[in-house]
């Protein structure tokens, strides 16, 4: 078996934030359904103009926010794999587009590998070659997991990409995901023609090497030339985080030893009051970001069960077990020990 990781692009490899573009599919996706603006951006914490600010990054913990609020508002589960119907090839800075233009599907999949840690910091892009199959899969850069109807997203995404030119041999062999069975595993199963597993190791898509390899007519170099320029161009102009980012970033390094606002304000050459009134203007306190990583670290911890509750207190900043149980049962209304039992995190 050969391996495949990214390893372009260090400034944004491996870094807890995305490019703000992903998050307009899922705009869209919400508003088709009759989701307000207002109410979306209301609930999200954001600022849905910013989406459109090509050299920025949105911090992961607001991607996650995103789908959880878009989950809420649209009472549908599978609404990543509904967000992805709305992607187009513009969308993503123009890498959907350059990857059509590729002479071969594994052409195209090469340049995302190339070019991912653009889109997606949080997360790394793992290629594995087994015999005739090619393993797309999608791992944790970083401990703070995305959420299950991103990884929806993105594997709907490369489904409609593999499958956008008539008269190629399809390529998709089987979708596996971490996430549980959902009561209503049809939406899944209909955009894999039932080759999907739920419950599995890791986040992948098992491809058929020899039909990615198949030919087809490669786009324009010129017109390949002036996309590859465009997201050289975002990388450099994305290169330094927003104050946000660099706050989220911050905090969820060092929660274990409780960051304070005063210390980051410090290190970041800033008065406490200055930080905290330019965290306003962004519609978020240093409390409020510190509290949602800290909500969302809990789960993903308790999930995974390598560590035992005590640890996970003392993993997220909390001196007694007490305070991070009554923590606990504000965000999720149970405890973190029935929480870990029904989730079945050990």
């Amino acid at each position: 078996m050969s391996h495949r990781l990214t390893n372009t692009f260090p400034l944004h490899s491996n870094r807890p934030s995305v490019c703000p573009s992903i998050i307009n599919a899922g705009v869209q996706a919400l508003e088709a359904l009759g989701v307000d603006l207002e109410l979306q951006q209301q609930e999200w914490g954001a600022a849905l103009a910013g989406l459109r600010q090509g050299n920025q990054r949105l911090p992961a913990f607001l991607v996650r926010r995103f789908w959880e609020v878009a989950r809420e508002l649209s009472g549908d589960p599978a609404i990543g794999l509904i967000a992805a119907r709305h992607s187009d090839a513009g969308q993503l800075l123009g890498l959907a587009y350059l990857m059509q233009l590729m002479p071969s599907r594994l052409a195209g999949l090469e340049v995302m590998e190339r070019y991912w840690p653009l889109l997606c910091g949080h997360l790394r892009l793992h290629y594995e070659v087994e015999g005739g199959r090619f393993h797309l899969v999608v791992l944790a850069a970083q401990p703070l997991q995305s959420a299950a109807e991103e990884i929806d997203y993105w594997f709907a995404n490369q489904i409609r990409y593999q499958k956008s030119e008539p008269g190629m041999p399809p390529t998709l062999l089987e979708m596996r995901l971490r996430r549980p069975m959902p009561n209503d595993p049809g939406p899944w199963q209909k955009i894999t023609g039932g080759a999907v597993v739920f419950g599995a190791e890791r986040d992948e898509l098992l491809l058929d090497l020899s039909a990615l390899r198949v030919e087809r007519t490669a786009g324009s170099p010129a017109v390949c030339n002036a996309l590859e320029g465009a997201l050289l161009g975002y990388a450099e102009q994305s290169s330094q985080g927003t104050l946000l980012e660099q706050v989220a970033t911050a905090v969820l390094a060092g929660m274990q030893h409780g960051l304070s606002l005063e210390r980051l304000a410090e290190r970041l050459h800033m008065t406490p009051r200055t930080l905290h009134r330019a965290l306003l203007r962004e519609g978020w306190s240093f409390s409020e970001i510190v509290e949602i990583q800290r909500r969302y670290l809990a789960s993903d911890l308790l999930r995974e069960g390598a560590l035992d509750i005590g640890e996970v207190a003392e993993h997220l900043g909390y001196r007694e077990l007490r305070s991070f149980t009554r923590a606990f049962l504000r965000w999720y209304g149970t405890s973190p020990g029935a929480f870990r039992q029904e989730r079945g995190g050990g």
